[in-house]
């Protein structure tokens, strides 16, 4: 149902925190300044008593929706609106239309706009106005009223067209950011982190099917690729690799650039006789590719590749990453230009 997710916090922790300040802050304002507050006379002890109980309600329903966290939608959904007719109720039964009265319906407005996506901002800013429009329409004189509440629901539309457009900015922000750290911003392929969660992901269900692949491979005397060709063409190598690692690879592969000239392949479901073709294939691949330089010239240059498999050589993502690096090492002490497996193999009755 849309309204329902359209009053969903985008955090709900942070909508938790919310929904206790401004309670905290309008239980102890009410508390503080109701005994000081002009009156035009004793409230009957049943109009105080429903107005206690209707605040009541509204906090008790609120904490039970804090409490049962994302899983309670239409206890989320419905709590924001309870407290606008709680304010409401409370309003009248105090006979209270002055700004003490009216004040609290910035309080749903600032949750909506700081909370909410904006269909959910917009549908508490116009129901903290109409509540606004209720409680003076019944309560002042036309003129007083139309008055405050211009004023009013001024002053809401304006604080949440405020606070939603920097919410949405700052929305922005965060996933540029977090797209940022997900990719290596040379090559496009995603960071270490990335893989890690993906690897831990997959190795949590290494033990069934046919288990999870890492590959690590680098170049061959890169360094040897900058000096003569200059560092530009040295990321051009890279880029051209990346591009070519990523095209022979499947839907579900995560290609990562670990740093420098290193590059990690993760395969889940890619037994360890498949990783060894996969593995030789790459080391082939690059062997007969030209890599096409900028300046008109072109590059050959090889890989070396050291594999593990889960659980075959590792049991978790730490030994899985030390497995390959060892068989990657082996590679190049064995001459580069190929591949190595680990020499370690964990036995079948550890896995």
């Amino acid at each position: 149902m849309p309204f329902l997710l359209w009053m969903q916090p985008r955090d709900h922790r942070s909508a938790a925190r919310s929904v206790s300040t401004l309670g905290a802050v309008a239980v102890g304002v009410t508390i503080i300044f109701a005994p000081i507050a002009p009156s035009n006379g004793p409230l009957p002890p049943l109009d105080i008593g429903l107005a206690v109980a209707t605040v009541s309600l509204v906090a008790i329903v609120s904490l039970m929706a804090n409490l049962l966290g994302e899983a309670n939608m239409v206890a989320w959904a419905i709590c924001p609106l309870l407290a606008i007719g709680a304010i409401v109720a409370v309003d009248f039964l105090t006979a209270d239309a002055s700004i003490s009265g009216q004040i609290f319906f910035l309080f749903p407005t600032l949750y909506g706009a700081s909370q909410l996506p904006r269909a959910g901002a917009v549908v508490m800013t116009a129901a903290s106005v109409v509540g606004e429009v209720i409680v003076v329409g019944a309560m002042l004189p036309l003129q007083e009223a139309a008055t405050d509440a211009g004023y009013v629901a001024a002053a809401l539309v304006t604080t949440a067209v405020l606070l939603i457009r920097a919410g949405e900015r700052q929305a922005v922000l965060v996933a540029e950011l977090e797209r940022q750290a997900a990719l290596d911003p040379l090559t496009g392929l995603v960071t270490r982190r990335v893989l890690d969660e993906a690897a831990t992901s997959a190795i949590s269900g290494a033990a069934s099917g046919e288990g999870t692949s890492l590959i690590l491979l680098d170049i061959d005397y890169f360094k040897s690729v900058n000096d003569r060709y200059g560092h530009p063409a040295g990321d051009e190598v890279l880029v051209a690799l990346a591009t070519l690692l990523v095209e022979g690879s499947r839907r579900d592969d995560v290609v990562c650039r670990m740093g420098g000239d290193e590059i990690a392949l993760l395969l889940p479901g890619c037994s360890a006789s498949a990783l060894r073709r996969r593995a030789e294939q790459i080391v082939w691949d690059v062997r007969t590719h030209t890599f096409a330089l900028s300046q008109g010239e072109h590059a050959t240059v090889s890989v070396s590749v050291g594999l593990a498999h889960a659980p075959t050589h590792a049991l978790d993502l730490r030994t899985l990453y030390v497995a390959a690096d060892s068989a990657l090492y082996e590679a190049k002490r064995s001459g580069r230009d190929r591949v190595a497996t680990p020499k370690i193999v964990v036995p079948d009755s550890h896995r």
